[in-house]
């Protein structure tokens, strides 16, 4: 896989933690405005990174991890709730 694709789909793993790890700490504080605007980002990181990994050139393996962080994590997405 060429470096700078590698490299942006790492970052991209990366920033979804933090975004999930934020969306945990914001719900704990009941700061539900920055629950949403964190799900927004979440939800278009996620969007970003599944595009590159279906237009990426990797090997089956990575495919695989790849294709099970983004399932993983989408369900997480599916699952949080923000009170109205």
């Amino acid at each position: 896989m060429p470096s700078e694709i590698n490299n942006e789909i790492k970052k991209l793993q990366e920033n979804i933690l933090r975004i999930e790890e934020r969306i945990a700490e914001y719900l704990r504080m009941k700061y539900y405005e920055g629950v949403k605007k964190s799900l927004r980002v979440l939800e278009s990181d996620l969007k970003y990174l599944s595009i590159l990994a279906n237009g990426a050139p990797i090997d089956k393996e990575e495919d695989r991890r790849l294709m099970e962080f983004l399932r993983t994590h989408y369900d997480y997405l599916q699952k949080i709730s923000v009170p109205a």
